[in-house]
């Protein structure tokens, strides 16, 4: 079984690859990666390290957002472009999910009843952000994705909550004392954690199976889109 999983949520790029029971290659552009250029060269240049062509590949993973609007548009084409050669299973799984993966519980005597949060920077002061509970299985979501002002988000976390994700980076420095936030490298959703998630039958890791699947989930409307609802209220 190869799989190809990439990420194109945030500024950074991040592509990962598994070539059969071969360890997984990961591929990872930290910045303001210019995803429309970037993209397919690190696609190619990570399949070229394990000898293998995208014909080869069996199923694709992809983050699924919210994130950069431009950025989830170029992971999507990029995907639906290889489905157009050659049809092939896919998964996806939210952004905040991808972060949450990735991050080991406290230990064993607190196996259960851990608080997380994930928050994503959603530019124009607000942030993406998902609520989760340890549970003995691993983090689960506690309540549906959202969109809040981050001093808003801070102020009402459950006491104990342990916070992660670049929407950090534009909290309340003040307000970032009194929390439990995580390091840096648990900031940025990366492809290989959907490599991670497909290994385990995790359930945060949807089949696509419908047409509305092979769509970026956004969360809220784009900047444009919302200027545009504004002009039409004002006019009525």
């Amino acid at each position: 079984m190869n799989l190809l999983a990439i990420e194109t949520s945030g500024h950074s790029l991040s592509v990962a690859i598994k070539k059969g029971r071969a360890p997984a290659r990961h591929a990872f552009l930290k910045g303001f990666s210019r995803h429309v250029e970037n993209l397919i060269p690190l696609i190619d240049r990570l399949l070229k390290k394990e000898r293998l062509k995208i014909k080869e590949v069996d199923t694709f993973l992809i983050g699924r957002g919210p994130g950069s609007f431009t950025g989830l548009r170029v992971g999507f084409a990029t995907l639906k472009g290889f489905l157009a050669v050659r049809e092939r299973p896919c998964f996806g799984a939210y952004s905040f999910d991808l972060v949450a993966s990735t991050i080991p519980r406290s230990g064993s005597r607190c196996a259960s009843g851990e608080n997380l949060a994930v928050c994503l920077n959603a530019k124009r002061d607000k942030l993406y952000a998902r609520l989760y509970r340890s549970y003995r299985q691993g983090w689960k979501p506690a309540g549906a994705p959202f969109v809040k002002a981050p001093d808003d988000f801070l102020k009402e976390l459950p006491a104990g909550t342990r916070v992660a994700g670049d929407g950090l980076a534009v909290c309340d420095r003040d307000l970032l004392k009194k929390i439990h936030s995580l390091p840096e490298k648990h900031w940025t959703p990366r492809a290989s954690a959907l490599i991670n998630l497909y290994e385990k039958k995790d359930p945060l890791l949807k089949p696509f199976k419908r047409p509305k699947d092979f769509l970026p989930f956004y969360l809220r409307n784009s900047e444009a889109e919302e200027r545009l609802k504004n002009k039409t209220q004002n006019q009525k």
